[in-house]
This record gives C-alpha cells, sequence and structure tokens, in this order.
C-alpha cells in the first residue's frame, strides 16, 4: 500500500476509527475495563456503555490516540511514513508532513514507537547461527576522546539470528553478569552456533552454548564465523541517527532501538502497516 492508496482509504475520520475497531476487537467489541461483551453503542456521541459496569469508552480509549486531538487521518500517515522509511523519519519532518506543531508531532513519533513492540517473543528465541555484538552509540563528536572511550556513549548489545531476527538492548556494561541473562532470554541454548568477537565478557557468558570467536584485530570473517549480518544493523542505526535524527538521547536510546528492531524485523511483512495499528 502505498501513500495515495492510504489516503483514499483512510480518507475520513469514520473510516479510521472503523479500520481501528475492527483490528482492536476482530471478535466483536468488549470493554476494556472488564471485558463484558457486546456493549451499548451510543451514536450521538459515537461511543460505547458497558453493559456489567457502565464504563464509557470510544475506540480510542486506552490506545496511543486517546485523547488525541490530531485527526486518525494524520495519524495514520504518521504510522506509515514511519514503518515505510528505512532509516525512520524525524519529528521534524513529520511537523512539515502533517501540518502540525513540533510538539505534537514529537508526541505522535513516540507514541507510535510505543506501538512499534519489537514482537521477537519469548518462544521464538534465536535459533541456527547466532551473532551477538555490542556497538556505542551517541557521545559528543568534537573534541577530546573519540571513539568507544568517548564520554556519554550508550552500550547497546545486538543479537541476531542469520538472516533472521535482531534484538537490540541498551545495557550499562560488557561484564558477563550482564551479558549472560540477555543471551539466555533470547538465545536458544540448541543454537547451532553462537558467533562473538573476542571481548572477554561474552566469552564467559557464553558458557554452555556452541561458542567461537573471530578476532576483529585479524580479521573479520572466519569460514561462518563472523558478525556481519549483526553490523550491517548497526551501520543502518547509526546512519539513520547522523543523517535523520542528528542526536538520540540515553532517554529515549530503547524506544528508537524498537523501532529500528520492529522494523527490520518486519522487513519483508507487507502488513507492517496494520500490524501497528493492531498493537495500538
Amino acid at each position: 500500500m502505498n501513500i495515495i492508496d492510504l489516503q483514499k482509504r483512510f480518507s475520513t475520520q469514520r473510516k479510521c476509527e472503523d479500520f481501528l475497531r475492527s483490528k482492536r476487537w476482530p471478535k466483536g467489541v468488549t470493554c476494556p475495563r472488564c471485558g463484558t461483551a457486546h456493549p451499548y453503542w451510543i451514536s450521538t456521541r459515537r461511543i460505547w456503555r458497558c453493559k456489567a459496569c457502565s464504563y464509557e469508552f470510544s475506540v480510542t480509549t486506552g490506545t496511543i490516540f486517546h485523547r488525541s486531538r490530531t485527526p486518525l487521518q494524520k495519524w495514520y500517515v504518521a504510522i506509515w511514513l514511519m514503518v515505510t522509511s528505512k532509516k525512520g523519519i524525524s519529528a521534524k519532518q513529520l511537523e512539515r508532513s502533517l501540518g502540525v506543531t513540533y510538539k505534537t508531532a514529537w508526541r505522535m513519533a513516540m507514541q507510535i514507537r510505543k506501538a512499534m513492540r519489537p514482537g521477537y517473543g519469548f518462544e521464538d528465541k534465536l535459533a541456527g547461527i547466532v551473532e551477538a555484538d555490542d556497538t556505542y552509540v551517541g557521545g559528543k563528536r568534537s573534541g577530546g576522546k573519540r571513539g568507544r572511550g568517548a564520554p556519554g556513549k550508550e552500550i547497546v548489545v545486538g543479537m541476531m539470528e542469520r538472516g533472521g531476527t535482531v534484538v537490540a538492548q541498551v545495557v550499562q556494561n560488557l561484564s558477563a553478569e550482564t551479558l549472560r541473562p540477555l543471551l539466555d532470554t533470547y538465545v536458544s541454548i540448541n543454537a547451532e552456533l553462537l558467533c562473538t568477537d573476542e571481548h572477554k565478557g561474552f566469552k564467559k557468558a557464553a558458557e554452555g552454548f556452541p561458542h567461537k570467536t573471530v578476532c576483529h584485530a585479524k580479521t573479520f570473517v572466519n569460514g561462518n564465523v563472523h558478525t556481519m549480518g549483526v553490523e550491517s544493523f548497526w551501520s543502518l542505526l547509526k546512519r539513520a541517527i547522523i543523517g535523520v535524527y542528528h542526536r538520540v538521547s540515553a532517554k529515549y536510546l530503547q524506544a528508537y532501538l524498537n523501532e529500528f528492531v520492529f522494523r527490520y524485523n518486519n522487513r519483508h511483512n507487507e502488513d507492517i502497516f496494520e500490524l501497528v495499528l493492531a498493537s495500538v
């Protein structure tokens, strides 16, 4: 679906509401407070009232659109722009594209990121050949020390099933005590191979996994042992931060990571727009 199709399909607020209702309650409307089905519809106010608890709610109650004065048509365009832009879209560009204030555009983008949940799921741990790597994001770009030791940089750990999905998490350090819970949560103990660099934290944390390392001081690829896949994800993320966002604060870095993970993991999903709508 391109942006012209989007605007034709959701040309009115009513069409947007009807579509959102079908995604929220595919089996029929239920009360978001108590779960009772078949509430009363009050057409003059376009809300429902629950027969059991008398709770009144609309189609946007409890969603990222709740109490927003911005029309759903603009919300839908913002979602489409965010899920189809490979490197994301800045709040300033949303401001210009939607005709809203910068404050509204920034809030909309952050709310949409909440709906762009990674969705890798604990039941589907990374398997096959898994790559794990770390990178540093942020910091001051002028003067002083540069690189990994530069002040203000945040540490991010990524794990990727080769040719498949990726996980990215902000961490405080690269100790084995920090890395081991991440491996246990996201990587199957029956994985064919776990590839990392020679960092001692990974070496200790990967005990029990079929683990091999590649020494980046000498080479980047040793047969099928490499971390090139997850490093390509880092490259995409960093190019976006530099070229689109220019800077991401530590406070919101995980939200941006979730956005990039969601978009990357659903890069072949033609229904990615509807997937976000189902998660709002």
